[in-house]
């Protein structure tokens, strides 16, 4: 939980309450609100506490972000556009490239669906 962030990083950087609340310009007591949970930084004092104290704020919030390892299909992109340019040019249509750099695109699409 964030109040929990705040209280474990400033012991961590070795600061005080006090000391904490000159560096972002807020009054002591508003730190010690933040660390008992009763009220949550602003958006501002949020920045600069992620700042300050070097933690991540969608760790503290809860915020999950799902990154897609896209590496293992991006080949099917690259594979559709290489070969869609060779089918072009061998045989002069431009609809040829293009239609089998969208069968690339999709065969990752699908294959992303397939895998979760």
């Amino acid at each position: 939980m964030l109040k929990d962030i705040i209280l474990e990083k400033r012991k961590e950087y070795n600061m005080t309450q006090e000391q904490l609340a000159e560096e972002l310009g807020v009054a002591r007591q508003t730190v010690s609100k933040w660390e008992t949970g009763e009220t949550i930084p602003d958006i501002d004092s949020l920045k600069k506490l992620a700042i300050l104290l070097q933690f991540s704020i969608d760790e503290a919030l809860g915020i999950e972000i799902e990154h897609d390892n896209d590496d293992e299909t991006d080949w099917l992109i690259v594979a559709g556009f290489i070969i869609g340019s060779a089918l072009g040019i061998g045989f002069d249509n431009s609809i040829l490239m293009f239609v089998c750099a969208m069968i690339g695109f999709g065969l990752s699409y699908a294959v992303k669906v397939f895998k979760k």
